[in-house]
C-alpha cells in the first residue's frame, strides 16, 4: 500500500493521528505502509474517508487519489463507474460516440 503512505505524508497527517481516526494501533498503520499487512474492509474504508481518497488508490489499483463518490441516482457517478469498467479501446468507441452526439445536437 504504497500510495496510502505517500498520500498520508503529502497531507502532514503522522502514523498516529491515522491509527486513531482508523481506530487501529500506530503500528498496524506502519505495517500497512510497509506492506506486512493488509487492512479491513471497514478500516479501509475508515481510512479512505479520513485521507479523502478512494479505497482503489490506497490499494494501489490506480494513480488516481480522488475520491470516487456513488451516490444512488446520480446519474454522473453511474457514468464514470461504468466508464471505468471499459477497457482501452471500448473508452476510445465511448468517447467518440459522446463527441458524435454532441455535434449532432449542435447541428440541430
Amino acid at each position: 500500500m504504497k500510495n496510502l503512505k505517500e498520500l498520508r505524508k503529502k497531507k502532514n497527517i503522522t502514523q498516529i493521528r491515522l491509527s486513531i481516526a482508523a481506530e487501529v494501533s500506530q503500528e498496524t498503520i506502519s505495517a500497512y505502509e510497509s506492506g506486512k499487512a493488509l487492512p479491513s474492509a471497514d478500516t479501509l474504508i475508515k481510512i479512505a474517508d479520513f485521507l479523502d481518497t478512494s479505497v482503489d488508490y490506497l490499494l494501489d489499483r490506480t494513480d488516481n487519489p480522488q475520491p470516487i463518490l456513488y451516490k444512488e441516482n446520480n446519474l454522473n457517478d453511474e457514468l464514470l463507474h461504468s466508464f471505468s469498467k471499459l477497457n482501452n479501446k471500448q473508452k476510445e468507441e465511448a468517447i467518440w460516440y459522446c463527441k458524435a452526439i454532441k455535434k449532432r445536437d449542435e447541428q440541430e
